[in-house]
């Protein structure tokens, strides 16, 4: 059977898109682009409203893929404008937060639609004969992400209730949830947090998945490497947390670190407050009155059974990204952790470098120079990789499953039901 061709997308930094700084030298001539932006996106839909055009086809699909991509640029165009402005303190970080949070929403949108002609124009490709037809039994590297992208339906990410509870349940034996650190015998039916180590009645407690399970074990092997998708729906990527310390932990509010900066392998963990806005969030616990009570408290461990540091550090940098996404109080503290390195010291080749050089820009709106410590010390290189477009989608989703844990979230604090939201929060 032929093999499916995927080329080699590994790139140097210096074959990476213009800084987030240059970018923000050149704003004074943001006008100018994007006249250039609109008049480009004129003549596309001059050729779109061509009745000769026949809809459906090759020619009309990669038009509109065209006119997509054009329309995120201007939105990008948006976003670097608000950066600007902030930088210049020409606006308040509420409304910054606000509007970022818009134009990032918009952005996914259009990258949805924008990945739905994508595959639109795959099978139109197969069809033809200009690319492999992509099933199940194709051989080639990375068949089961390249599956799940372009085959697989939104549907297929969700998980069932009865999957979660499972999770769960286990979950629980392996830290042994209901257990007691002390003599003290903990009341029947509840569980114990393992961040706060106080005990809650079961309902009010989470099985928390550290990497959003929506992003499924053939996205998550790509990013984290071959058998470590895997482990995605495995305790490896969960801890048993108090909902409201689930919620911070999602929201991002706090990241979880190695206490011993020496330790292989990592046994003990911290919590670390990486959102200053939120410190004094009240928790009104035994053990913690306040949000920030919770900052360098150790994790909770029964058992030998202990999250994987992988998975922890993929949390530590999507949300280190997440807060100078939005400039959360405090980011440049926060954002000097990640570029030094110091809290993290023991590297390993935790995520595929292509895919955190992606994350980084995609999330963060970060240049290569800024990360460049964490892409040596905390990668692995591989030969071959998905194409950009494909890495681009991907970082888009998994942006997407982080904002809507948030929504989620926020649903819940207005009492309100959430009849989309993935079953993965449901437990």
């Amino acid at each position: 059977m032929e093999s499916l061709q995927i080329p080699d997308r590994s790139t140097s930094l210096s074959d990476r898109p213009t800084s987030l700084s240059d970018r923000l030298i050149s704003l004074p001539d943001r006008n100018e682009r994007r006249l250039k932006l609109q008049a480009s996106r004129q003549d596309l839909k001059r050729k779109l409203s061509d009745n000769a055009l026949e809809r459906g086809s090759k020619q009309c699909v990669q038009l509109r893929i065209d006119d997509l991509k054009l329309e995120r640029e201007e939105l990008v165009l948006d976003r670097d404008e608000m950066d600007w402005e902030a930088d210049r303190k020409l606006v308040d970080n509420r409304k910054y937060r606000a509007t970022q949070r818009t134009i990032n929403g918009r952005i996914a949108s259009v990258g949805d639609d924008l990945w739905k002609l994508r595959r639109e124009l795959r099978t139109i490709n197969e069809k033809d004969g200009k690319v492999s037809i992509l099933t199940p039994d194709s051989e080639g590297a990375f068949v089961s992400a390249l599956l799940h992208l372009y085959k697989d339906p939104a549907s297929s990410r969700k998980r069932s209730s009865a999957m979660q509870s499972e999770m769960k349940c286990s979950t629980i034996e392996a830290y042994n949830a209901t257990g007691s650190a002390t003599n003290d015998s903990p009341t029947k039916g509840w569980l114990r947090c393992q961040v706060t180590g106080e005990f809650f009645p079961d309902e009010l407690m989470k099985a928390a998945h550290i990497v959003p399970a929506s992003l499924g074990t053939e996205l998550a092997t790509y990013i984290f490497g071959e058998e470590k998708g895997t482990r995605l729906f495995s305790v490896d990527n969960c801890l048993i947390l108090f909902a409201s310390i689930e919620k911070a932990f999602d929201n991002g509010n706090f990241v979880i670190l190695p206490v011993d900066l020496k330790e292989t392998p990592i046994r003990r963990w911290r919590v670390a407050i990486v959102n200053d806005s939120r410190r004094n969030q009240a928790l009104a616990m035994k053990s913690a009155n306040i949000l920030g009570d919770l900052d360098g408290r150790e994790l909770v461990f029964l058992t030998s059974q202990r999250p994987a540091a992988r998975f922890l550090y993929y949390h530590f940098v999507v949300t280190l990204l997440r807060c100078r996404q939005y400039k959360q109080p405090g980011w440049e503290t926060v954002w000097a952790m990640l570029k030094t390195n110091q809290p993290w010291p023991t590297p390993g080749p935790y995520l595929r470098r292509s895919m955190l050089m992606t994350l980084a820009q995609a999330i963060g709106n970060v240049d290569d120079a800024e990360i460049e410590n964490l892409v040596e010390s905390n990668t692995f290189r591989a030969e071959t990789s998905l194409a950009k477009d494909e890495e681009d989608e991907i970082a888009r989703r998994v942006e997407e499953s982080h904002e809507e844990l948030v929504k989620v979230h926020e649903k819940r604090s207005l009492g309100l039901d959430d009849d989309d939201e993935d079953e993965e929060e449901e437990a």
